[in-house]
């Protein structure tokens, strides 16, 4: 199997047998592309036909010269069978293409499910190793076509190839069986060369893969815009260069060994065909010697066993790809068949769900402790907190202190692996998950904005689904109201340039109103920051976060940062330090207790005065020029 960038990716056999899985290509098939499913499997009648007529027919030229057929007859005859052939040629060209240009429409219907299972598998499967493997594979399958476009190509010509090898097989057993042997030796001798060939690729790919990713790597850094500046100002191009060459001659190398068992195949396939075809040539011409056969019959048998050496090879050669299509069908079948961990199914009663989202929630950590797989240190524990309902919660901490890991746990993204999390009494996975999603608004530090318009990306909706009033309100409470008028397409500005030529670009800081404003849209009880603004400057931090204060009243919010000067103005402040809670109060508690919170809060504004002090002092320098 491939990645998107053409690196194999090592992958055993699925747990789904190839019977299975041509089971499972061909109903996908024939309920999505039952046009395709037919022609392929029609396909077999022309390309059969085509390929004896080519054999009758020089048989029958010279038959008809040895037994003298009258001129108009033996024309009429050349004539009905060219035209025959002419006739199987363009209908076997039509069904032909029709499958291969087919094969592309087949796999797109693939597509949508993918990305639907992508978006909406459980977040922790997101992260595992085995989904992202299977989710690897079937993503190359789909998008690249290998596996998939093979099942929907290569059966249908390893069924034509093989019809007509088992025509030719039975023609030549009614002549003599020792000629339909020697073709079957010369085939299987043939197809493991070439198995031989493709095993020694199969060797050479992880070591291909690894060169192919230092070379896209190489290649992407040499062409990224902000690896640029380094580039030029260290004058690094000559270097990146020299290690380009030097890499792409180790891929040529790997490449040439590779190239060199496929050379040796073909010249063992040269000389297997002369000493077949020599064989069966000396054969049949004892035969006609011996008056067993004749002249045309001759010309007829040697067609025929040249066409099933030929025939039974490529179907053979096709049946080599069935490993590649039965791995992909794995893939693509493993990926589809994930199973969530989270509640799907009987939610919270609907009158109870309804009261909670109406007002503040009270949420409680009981005993939670987390270990990613893996490791054995855990990142959260044995933690037990408790969020009061309209309460404004700031966690902080240094970075690696398990803020971010905590933010997962209370979203119900991750599992505690001991423990319990309740949302108003209740534990969160007693919740159906779309219905406890929709409790939680969380401005994460890593956000997304989409290639949208402006008024989708904050209601996070279809623009005819969009509330008038509950916009407005989120742009005016979030701040974002004023830059938000300025816009000459108003709530119609498309975003992300890359996307779109003439879409709009706002500062950090107006992204995080913006982000905000989404926040607010959703009226959710329960708000997170997640470090939303820690690209920003403290000062503009704290203004951003002051505002989050006014309007986030009524609201239960958790304040998550590592700058501890900006949720001075939460009702609480707890302090992490590995997983743990070392310190909780208020700012003026902490700072009392003389504790950790207070050496760090005392080194955070030494450094933010010193920040503070040399931004004024290049504003007055600025104003005097």
């Amino acid at each position: 199997m491939l990645f998107g960038n053409g690196a194999r990716v090592e992958k055993g056999k699925g747990k789904f047998s190839l019977f299975s899985n041509l089971y499972y290509h061909f109903k996908n098939m024939l309920s999505w592309e039952p046009k395709l499913f037919w022609m392929g499997l029609l396909l077999l009648i022309p390309w059969i036909l085509v390929s004896i007529l080519g054999n009758i027919l020089p048989s029958v030229m010279v038959a008809g010269l040895e037994e003298k057929w009258e001129l108009d007859y033996y024309l009429g005859i050349l004539a009905a069978l060219i035209l025959a052939k002419w006739v199987c040629s363009l209908a076997q060209g039509i069904m032909s293409a029709y499958c291969y240009n087919g094969k592309v429409l087949y796999r797109t219907h693939y597509s949508k499910p993918f990305v639907d299972k992508k978006m909406r598998v459980d977040y922790d499967i997101l992260e595992k190793k085995d989904f992202q493997t299977n989710a690897s594979a079937s993503y190359t399958a789909i998008y690249q076509g290998r596996g998939i476009d093979d099942a929907s190509w290569r059966l249908p010509n390893f069924l034509a190839f093989m019809g007509q090898g088992i025509v030719y097989g039975i023609l030549l057993a009614r002549v003599s069986i020792w000629i339909l042997l020697l073709a079957i030796i010369s085939t299987v001798i043939q197809i493991k060369l070439l198995k031989l060939a493709r095993t020694k690729h199969g060797e050479a790919h992880p070591h291909l893969a690894d060169v192919s990713r230092k070379l896209s790597y190489l290649t992407s850094q040499s062409m990224e815009p902000a690896a640029g500046k380094d580039i030029r100002i260290y004058n690094m191009a000559g270097w990146l260069m020299k290690k380009y060459g030097d890499t792409l001659n180790h891929m040529n190398g790997l490449y040439h060994q590779v190239h060199n068992w496929y050379f040796v195949r073909g010249l063992s396939d040269a000389g297997l065909d002369l000493l077949r075809n020599g064989l069966i040539y000396g054969y049949l011409i004892y035969l006609v010697t011996e008056g067993k056969l004749t002249i045309a019959e001759f010309v007829l048998y040697f067609g025929f066993a040249n066409s099933f050496a030929t025939q039974m090879f490529l179907a053979l050669r096709e049946a080599l790809t069935f490993g590649i299509i039965s791995n992909t069908f794995s893939s693509i079948r493993e990926y589809f068949d994930t199973k969530d961990s989270r509640n799907e199914g009987n939610g919270v009663e609907g009158k109870e769900f309804e009261r909670i989202k109406k007002e503040a929630v009270t949420l409680e950590l009981k005993n939670v402790s987390f270990i990613y797989p893996e490791q054995d240190k855990p990142t959260i524990s044995n933690m037990n907190l408790t969020v009061k309902a309209g309460e404004k919660l700031a966690l902080i901490g240094l970075n690696g202190a398990g803020k971010t890991t905590l933010v997962k746990l209370i979203c119900g993204f991750y599992t505690p692996t001991e423990g319990e999390i309740l949302l108003n009494g209740i534990p969160i996975e007693k919740f159906e998950r779309h219905q406890y999603y929709s409790l939680i608004s969380v401005l994460f530090q890593d956000y997304t904005i989409l290639p949208f318009t402006l008024d989708e990306n904050i209601a996070s909706v279809p623009k005819e689904r969009i509330k008038a009033g509950k916009l407005q309100k989120s742009l005016e409470e979030s701040g974002f109201q004023s830059r938000y008028q300025k816009l000459s397409d108003k709530g119609n500005s498309l975003l992300i340039r890359d996307v779109h030529e003439n879409a709009v670009d706002f500062s950090g800081g107006e992204k995080q109103r913006l982000l905000f404003a989404r926040a607010l849209y959703k009226e959710a009880p329960l708000l997170i920051l997640d470090e939303p603004t820690a690209a920003l400057d403290p000062i503009a931090e704290n203004e951003i976060y002051l505002k989050y204060g006014e309007v986030t009243k009524g609201r239960t919010s958790i304040y998550i940062s590592h700058r501890l000067s900006s949720t001075r103005f939460c009702d609480r402040i707890i302090l992490l330090e590995n997983g743990n809670i070392v310190e909780t109060g208020t700012h003026t508690e902490l700072m009392g207790l003389n504790g950790k919170y207070a050496n760090l809060y005392e080194l955070q504004s030494q450094y933010y005065k010193e920040q503070e002090k040399e931004s004024r002092r290049n504003q007055v320098m600025e104003g005097e020029a």
